[in-house]
């Protein structure tokens, strides 16, 4: 079952709220207009029906200027659990590996000559669900093998997130974040599904 609150993420808001102060948007060393970052991260969900590991990357580009940055995000969820009881009483259990293709923003909120730069972030995408594989149970009988059909959901996304930025000239850096999901159907519909991931990012321009 989908954890119905994604329990980290106040705390990671509430980080963000510890590190900001009244020159948080004073000038910083290391954020700048103009800046485009790419990089990997892994992290994991938890709350469906326990822990599961999880990875991709992203690409984010300070287009206008150093505050608010664009990005371009995919990730994957290997395997993902998940069990549903129909009408007639017949249970289903099944495990789906599900994609994420999404795109929003990240509003950055730098700290006056800190290499550690607090973000929120939000953005809208969709979620496909690959074909699974499990059980159907009925009431009062033994469990056969089902097949789960592919398909694709629209959701909406948001979370905080933490960049530590390594030297003076910022170009290489750590990233931790944390995320909830909001799908409009499939598998997930009515849940929200949380996230922790962490990663390194480099600023090629």
């Amino acid at each position: 079952m989908i954890l119905n609150r994604f329990r980290t993420f106040p705390l990671a808001v509430g980080i963000v709220a510890a590190l900001y102060n009244p020159q948080a948007f004073a000038q910083s060393s290391v954020v700048r207009a103009g800046s485009l970052e790419v990089g990997p991260f892994v992290g994991g969900t938890y709350g469906i029906n326990g822990a599961n590991v999880m990875g991709g990357g992203n690409v984010t580009y300070a287009l206008l200027n150093r505050i608010v940055l664009p990005y371009f995000e995919f990730s994957y969820f290997p395997g993902l659990p998940n069990s549903y009881t129909d009408a007639t009483g017949t249970k289903y259990a099944y495990s789906v590996g599900l994609a994420d293709i999404n795109g929003g923003v990240h509003i950055r909120v730098p700290i006056k000559e800190s290499p550690i730069v607090p973000y929120f972030v939000v953005g809208v995408g969709a979620l496909h669900y690959f074909q699974g594989n499990g059980t159907q149970t009925p009431p009062n009988l033994p469990s056969t093998p089902a097949t789960f059909p592919p398909g694709t959901s629209f959701a909406v996304n948001g979370g905080a997130g933490l960049r530590y930025y390594i030297g003076g000239s910022g170009r290489f850096g750590f990233r931790l974040e944390a995320k909830f999901y909001k799908p409009s159907s499939g598998p997930f519909s009515g849940d929200t599904i949380g996230k922790i991931e962490a990663g390194i990012f480099v600023q090629v321009h």
